[in-house]
């Protein structure tokens, strides 16, 4: 299930969401992720950007408001007839959490009027503080609600995640997956694994009966033909292919189980690998940045 698609079943009508935090926060590159399905470096945003997705002829407005200090007296006025605030903070970044929490809370009375949603950016990073940190720093529990959730906007994890979340503070209602897949896989150009991620469904009953082996071989044989699917002892392989890798998802077979989702998903999960892996070109595979790329998006996937 790619980020695109999963948008196109998260917002039923017409929503306002506004985006504020201090500048290098990370805001605008997580719409532009949200947009294109991969990271997108940019500058800092000089007042205010808004981003409209289009999803199945609704229009869906994420207002990118600008971080500096000139700009942050901008913030309250536009939340008025938002649905919903998200405040993002870099989490790596702790000598800024006073800064972040003074203006968090110059926006406190908004809040008891609007769901807050804390999105702690930067999460793949060593020095990126974890929950019961950021709560404690920005002083959280003295406000009515609010939730936090982790992300990396330039790896892609927990983005998914994190949308769902807002889907749910906005509708009242879980995020409907299509598909539950097993698990994904990446591969070199001659089809050895280099990188697998598990979902929540996983078994290792999935992988016995000469399934691993079976997949790996239809996975060579595909490089060069069209095939993109597979069933296989009870389960669906989807394979895709970009320039430089090959993938895999694992579905159990199903008369509701959506081939075109997963496909779209896949192609999103090795467009990113490709893009964030420049040295392909050069036929340079580094097998742990691909690895640990893969167990971040993936969690968008999976």
């Amino acid at each position: 299930m790619g980020i695109k698609t999963v948008l196109n079943r998260i917002f039923p009508k017409d929503k306002k969401i506004v985006i504020c935090g201090l500048d290098n926060a990370g805001k605008s590159t997580m719409v532009s992720f949200l947009q294109q399905g991969t990271y997108v470096e940019h500058t800092p945003t000089m007042g205010k950007d808004t981003a409209t997705i289009e999803v199945q002829g609704i229009r869906i407005n994420l207002l990118d408001m600008g971080g500096q200090k000139d700009f942050r007296t901008l913030w309250l006025g536009e939340m008025s007839d938002a649905q919903c605030v998200i405040f993002m903070i870099d989490a790596a970044d702790p000598r800024r959490f006073k800064e972040a929490k003074t203006e968090l809370w110059n926006l406190s009375e908004i809040f008891k009027k609007k769901p807050l949603i804390v999105i702690a950016n930067k999460c793949d990073l060593k020095t990126a503080a974890n929950t019961p940190q950021i709560i404690d720093a920005l002083n959280l529990k003295d406000l009515a609600s609010f939730e936090v959730l982790s992300v990396s906007c330039k790896t892609g994890f927990g983005i998914v995640n994190a949308f769902s979340k807002i889907y749910f503070k906005l509708t009242g209602k879980e995020l409907e997956k299509k598909i539950s897949p097993k698990a994904v896989t990446v591969y070199d150009q001659v089809g050895v694994p280099i990188a697998t991620k598990e979902g929540e469904s996983y078994s290792k009953e999935v992988l016995k009966g000469g399934l691993l082996s079976a997949m790996s071989d239809f996975v060579k044989e595909s490089y060069n033909s069209e095939l993109n699917s597979v069933k296989m002892h009870g389960h669906v392989i989807v394979v895709q292919k970009s320039k430089h890798l090959m993938g895999s998802i694992i579905i159990e077979e199903s008369d509701k189980i959506n081939v075109d989702e997963a496909v779209c998903g896949l192609k999103e999960l090795l467009e990113h690998l490709e893009h964030m892996c420049p040295e392909l070109e050069k036929n340079q595979l580094n097998q742990e940045k691909v690895d640990f790329l893969v167990q971040q998006y993936a969690t968008n996937i999976l």
